[in-house]
């Protein structure tokens, strides 16, 4: 039987909470084993930038696939591998949050932060066959939801092993009021219909992973956040390239420059990924390699800038 794990992040029982909770029971109505978490149930250490698990990944890859990738916290500090073991063992995941200063509450982009350390977003599939996917359910008050959606997908894609198997969206406006969408039988109705488009999808035996939402402006991701870059249009999230296809003085469209085989979820980009990380510096199976004038040029200047300045600490630590 297939796993659906849904994730929230909003308040208890709070609106996109309920919307998750109805594309679960049509998950569940469909075959599948359904369950959820809050994230604000558990306590996740935010990553330090420390670095330790991105040398692990080289170490690995450079010994061939051997070694362990970890993070600095032990497994024991906090509750992120209890969440990671949920993750693992389901098939479809169902990402549901209300909309905080244009994008989803920071307690999702902690748990973003801290996938690498266990290599989720680093292609890996857990064992899973390669059908997996994500959905993402999103309510805000306002529209003030711009960078919203394309941080929820790329977090479901993420959790997914950086693969973009994204089956469904949905965006919710001016619903601010706790349990006010139980007033709009519509979007009752779509949350359940993202649900089984969910369960429809595991169900499948044969065939590419199909997207059932709406269309954005970008087709892998189908989102609308582009950006200019060398005077072309690029999807923020997929960094996908394409020209603008403008009719009577507006932009009507994006000519893309190929498929999903070019964007970051590809082989391609994961070479380029790399490439880009590693323009000004070697790792080897030690970690980052430098001359020893460069070395003496950091330690010398970390050292001068560790002692300018205390940080001001907080009250109860004093």
């Amino acid at each position: 039987m297939k796993k659906v794990l849904g994730i929230a992040t909003g308040r208890r029982n709070g609106n996109s909470e309920i919307l998750l909770k109805v594309a679960l029971k049509a998950c569940e109505e469909a075959g599948c084993e359904v369950s959820f978490l809050r994230l604000h149930d558990y306590n996740v250490k935010p990553c330090t930038g420390c670095e330790l698990c991105t040398k692990l990944m080289v170490k690995k890859r450079l010994n061939g696939g051997e070694g362990e990738v970890h993070c600095m916290y032990p497994w024991d500090a906090d509750d992120f591998m209890d969440i990671v073991e949920q993750v693992v063992a389901a098939d479809g995941i169902i990402l549901a949050a209300p909309a905080y200063h244009l994008m989803p509450p920071g307690i999702e982009t902690v748990l973003l932060n801290r996938i690498h350390c266990v290599g989720l977003g680093n292609g890996s599939k857990h064992g899973h066959e390669e059908r997996r996917v994500c959905a993402s359910i999103g309510v805000g008050g306002s529209d003030w939801t711009s960078l919203f959606m394309p941080i929820m997908n790329f977090t479901g894609s993420e959790l997914l092993g950086s693969q973009m198997h994204l089956v469904d969206q949905m965006k919710l406006h001016r619903t601010p009021a706790i349990g006010m969408v139980l007033c709009n039988q519509e979007a009752m109705d779509r949350a359940a219909q993202l649900g089984k488009n969910v369960a429809f999808e595991l169900h499948k035996t044969e065939g590419p992973i199909e997207y059932h939402g709406e269309e954005g402006v970008c087709p892998v991701c189908h989102n609308d956040l582009v950006v200019i870059r060398n005077g072309r249009c690029a999807c923020a999230i997929c960094d996908y390239e394409g020209d603008p296809v403008i009719e009577d003085g507006k932009i009507k469209g994006i000519k893309w420059d190929g498929g999903i085989e070019i964007t970051r979820w590809s082989p391609h980009g994961v070479e380029h990924h790399d490439a880009e990380q590693l323009a000004t510096v070697k790792l080897t199976k030690m970690g980052y390699e430098f001359t020893e004038e460069q070395q003496k040029m950091m330690d010398e200047g970390r050292k001068v800038w560790g002692a300018y300045l205390d940080p001001v600490m907080p009250k109860r630590n004093k």
